[in-house]
């Protein structure tokens, strides 16, 4: 069966000198398109076309169970942080009390879903370089770095780059106006051009005011003002790189602790993105210390990785609930209360970490807490911190907790929601979502949704938003699909020009 990849495994996964063209002549029949040896109403070709048009959601087993790795959680995770984003954006509105009540305030608060965003692609770029370096195979690893530096920019700017072209017919047809500035034109060629100049303007990674917040300056395209992340992912990217590059031949625990004492410096100059991106490679790195067979190549599967605190029953589990005498009994019992103390600890810990992302968006007051804890939280902020960015000074060590306790959390638990096929196919969704849903709820939302809304239900209960909410959503996800398979075409394409660019 044909296993789909995230789009981080194609873009980080060795690359061979192949001569050919890359592709593959045979392309594997979907899962739904066979049925042993039976002759299905979806077997000719055309009709196979047809389907797989569709959006995977509404194809037949496109949404499918796959192979679930170490890091697949991180990918659902990144896509439900991306629905936040579109909810944030789309849905949200303060004059309901019960909006702004604890944790309910986290599905409102998209900036907090930016530190995830960046904790999680700290872990998953340097996962594979970190495992190259325990193994002390630094050539493989001037390769992979190479590789990872040379597709990274393209991987970002290009598919972005296409996002704000797809703007264009939006904005001429004044479905959509921009977010900050107007963008219409009165002139075809004239608004053409100035799309095409905003994209081009877009891709200068050394612009101004790259600061990893939304604030006076901030960088972004006037097109598609959602992107002005892609700057600072670029910048965090690199940085990365640049560190594994440096402490290769560290050993481990120096490597680790010079990590933190980065972490900590960045957060004093107020790079907070840098310090995130490095809180993602110190939890891949303590995490490799925690499981070595993953360095070896071994317990690559989550379900096949052996766990002291997993929540299967074993052959070797029923044993040892025979009688065992005193000694070992009481040594069971400690090691079971450890265990539970364990979860008990990074329960606590994601609970946490959510009520710091779920900060509130305006002053101190969290519904039934009131002031509690954010008065107390936001006065110690730093002093000397740049004012515009002192909103995101917790939400770095609430991404960092959150993501801590997921990925040392005892047995498969807390992960296990993330690893359900729609949990995974949300995360192949991530990136396409985040760049397409801001013109879109501009445009179907409040541009038809809302003016057909007052015209015909009226301004009153929730059930009068409800067909708005349901039409959007269906809009942008399916929007989200498309441009996935968009996004995975440049992945190739950056792929395929390494390969023709690269010294044998």
């Amino acid at each position: 069966m044909a296993q789909y990849r995230t789009l981080d495994q194609l873009d980080l996964e060795p690359q061979r000198n192949n001569t050919g063209s890359g592709t593959n002549s045979e392309v594997p029949l979907p899962r739904w398109a066979r049925f042993g040896d039976k002759v299905t109403p979806w077997s000719s070709p055309s009709t196979r076309s047809l389907v797989s048009a569709l959006p995977r959601f509404l194809q037949p087993g496109g949404i499918k169970h796959r192979t679930i790795g170490p890091t697949s959680y991180l990918d659902a995770l990144r896509g439900y942080a991306a629905v936040i984003v579109f909810i944030s954006h789309a849905f949200n509105t303060e004059k309901l009390s019960w909006r702004n009540q604890p944790l309910i305030g986290l599905f409102f608060q998209g900036t907090g879903m930016v530190a995830l965003f960046f904790i999680i692609s700290g872990y998953v770029l340097g996962y594979r370089l970190l495992i190259l370096i325990r193994r002390r195979e630094f050539e493989r690893l001037l390769d992979a770095l190479a590789s990872s530096t040379f597709r990274r920019y393209l991987r970002l700017y290009l598919s972005s780059s296409i996002g704000i072209i797809l703007t264009f017919p939006l904005v001429r047809y004044r479905w959509y106006n921009g977010m900050i500035v107007p963008l219409y034109k009165n002139g075809f060629r004239e608004q053409l051009n100035d799309c095409i100049y905003d994209a081009i303007r877009f891709c200068n990674p050394f612009a101004n005011g790259i600061q990893g917040w939304v604030g006076a300056g901030n960088f972004s395209p006037k097109y598609l003002g959602v992107l002005w992340t892609i700057p600072v992912e670029y910048r965090g990217s690199v940085a990365l790189f640049v560190f594994c590059l440096a402490a290769c031949k560290l050993a481990t625990r120096s490597r680790m602790v010079l990590l933190w004492a980065l972490i900590l410096i960045c957060y004093f100059w107020q790079a907070v993105y840098i310090s995130e991106f490095f809180a993602g490679l110190w939890i891949a790195d303590y995490s490799l210390s925690r499981h070595p067979e993953r360095i070896q190549g071994r317990g690559g599967r989550e379900e096949a990785a052996s766990n002291s605190g997993g929540d299967r029953i074993t052959g070797a589990t029923m044993l040892s609930l025979q009688p065992v005498p005193e000694a070992k009994y009481m040594a069971r019992w400690q090691s079971d209360r450890s265990i539970l103390l364990s979860k008990i600890g990074h329960v606590t810990l994601l609970v946490g970490g959510l009520i710091l992302l779920g900060q509130p968006n305006h002053g101190d007051t969290l519904g039934i807490w009131g002031t509690f804890p954010w008065r107390f939280l936001i006065s110690l902020y730093p002093s000397w911190w740049e004012e515009s960015g002192h909103h995101v000074f917790w939400f770095g060590p609430g991404a960092f907790m959150v993501i801590y306790s997921l990925e040392f959390y005892p047995g498969t638990a807390l992960r296990q929601p993330l690893h359900w096929p729609i949990s995974q196919y949300i995360g192949d969704l991530s990136f396409g979502l985040y760049v397409v849903h801001s013109p879109l709820v501009l445009a179907v939302l409040w541009n038809l949704m809302h003016p057909l809304r007052h015209r015909y239900l009226g301004d009153t209960g929730y059930l009068a938003f409800l067909p708005g909410v349901l039409v959007t959503t269906l809009v942008c996800f399916t929007a989200a699909d498309y441009f996935t398979r968009i996004d995975t075409k440049v992945v190739q394409f950056s792929r395929w020009l390494q390969r023709r660019l690269f010294a044998a």
